[in-house]
C-alpha cells in the first residue's frame, strides 16, 4: 500500500480544508420570486424534455414496427 507523504504545503492544505469544513457561517441570501419561478419553470422544462427524448426513442421505432407487422398481415 502506498503512503501519503504529507509535507509541510499539504499539512496547511489539509488544515485550511478542515477549518473550511468545520466552520458555521449562516448565508444571508435572498431567493426572490422572479428567480424561484424561473428555476421553476426550467426544471419542469427540463423534465419535460427529458420525457420527449425518451417517447421519441422508444416509441416511434416501435410504432413503425408495429406498423409493418400490421400492413404483412393484411
Amino acid at each position: 500500500m502506498k503512503h501519503i507523504i504529507v509535507d509541510q504545503k499539504n499539512k496547511l492544505i489539509i488544515l485550511t480544508l478542515l477549518i473550511f469544513f468545520s466552520s458555521e457561517a449562516i448565508a444571508n441570501a435572498y431567493i426572490g420570486p422572479g428567480l424561484a419561478l424561473g428555476t421553476a419553470l426550467i426544471t419542469i422544462l427540463i423534465v419535460l424534455l427529458i420525457l420527449f427524448i425518451i417517447i421519441a426513442v422508444v416509441y416511434y421505432p416501435l410504432k413503425k414496427i408495429f406498423l409493418r407487422i400490421f400492413k404483412k398481415k393484411k
